[in-house]
């Protein structure tokens, strides 16, 4: 099976008191009992501010590894204490771009940090499927990288999701206590769903986000993941859709507004390549 080329990973810090860090993170994983990549995280999209999110992307495709048989621990550099709410990792395959989830955890009881009185230097993250095109979905996992400056919006940005029985997810994101689609600024969003579904009942014309507001945005990363939980712990998680770039270079730029003048008001997002 084809490598990884890129490795993907989405946090969301605590929202308790002093949960953020200024501390830079590293990825771990070892394969066939062997450390094949020990990676700091560059800098991604957000800081690891309380209650926000973040993003990152790293090109392993040097490293050749394989997304099966793997183990992968998160960790810090710094004394600053990291306290998580969620990470998620997933990765494109080299050559075929599918998009591939790795590991997903939401019940995190570790703080990271250098200084052993305040927590440890890294945790292990929890493997996970990537379930079936028939794997019932409960719950929407959506992921934003905006792009820098004035691609920031503070529009409301909605996000439906129908299949040919009608619509299963119909949420608009308005304040929460993330930089929500501020410049440069990673999101993770968990989007309820009216009724189960599966990626089988989707096409390419499924799913639409949409814009509420004359603030433009121009959003550089949109991922989306089904979840087999309505809450806590899933068992898997199901690409939905994997747009990066938004728009390829030298393309209009595409920018999302209720403003003609400014862009369009919507865009329908493809569905992600998977693994069959």
């Amino acid at each position: 099976m084809p490598f990884i080329k890129d490795l993907w990973i989405a946090t969301l810090t605590s929202t308790r008191p002093e949960a953020g860090s200024e501390s830079q993170l590293v990825v771990i994983m070892n394969q066939n009992g062997l450390d094949v990549v020990h990676r700091e995280l560059p800098l991604g999209f957000g800081p690891a501010e309380t209650g926000g999110g973040q993003l990152y992307r790293l090109d392993l495709a040097e490293a050749q590894v394989l997304p099966e048989s793997y183990y992968m621990r998160i960790g810090t550099r710094g004394s600053d204490a990291w306290e998580p709410a969620v990470i998620a990792a997933w990765c494109e395959r080299f050559t075929s771009g599918n998009v591939v989830p790795l590991g997903y955890d939401e019940r995190i009881e570790t703080v990271l940090s250098t200084d052993r009185s305040k927590g440890r230097i890294s945790l292990p993250l929890r493997q996970i499927g990537g379930g079936m095109v028939r794997t019932a979905i409960s719950r929407v996992m959506l992921v934003t990288g905006t792009g820098p400056g004035a691609a920031a919006t503070d529009s409301p940005v909605r996000v439906r999701v129908k299949t040919y029985e009608g619509l299963v997810v119909d949420h608009t994101i308005t304040d929460t206590p993330q930089a929500d689609f501020e410049g440069s600024e990673g999101n993770v969003y968990f989007l309820p769903v009216l009724a189960p579904f599966t990626r089988s009942q989707l096409t390419d014309a499924s799913i639409l986000l949409s814009i509420e507001g004359n603030d433009a945005w121009l959003p550089k990363v949109v991922v989306m993941f089904g979840l087999d939980t309505a809450s806590g712990q899933p068992s898997a998680m199901v690409p939905l859709v994997h747009v990066h770039p938004w728009a390829p270079e030298g393309t209009d730029p595409q920018w999302l507004s209720t403003d003609p003048t400014e862009g369009a008001d919507f865009k329908v997002l493809p569905l992600a390549p998977i693994d069959t």
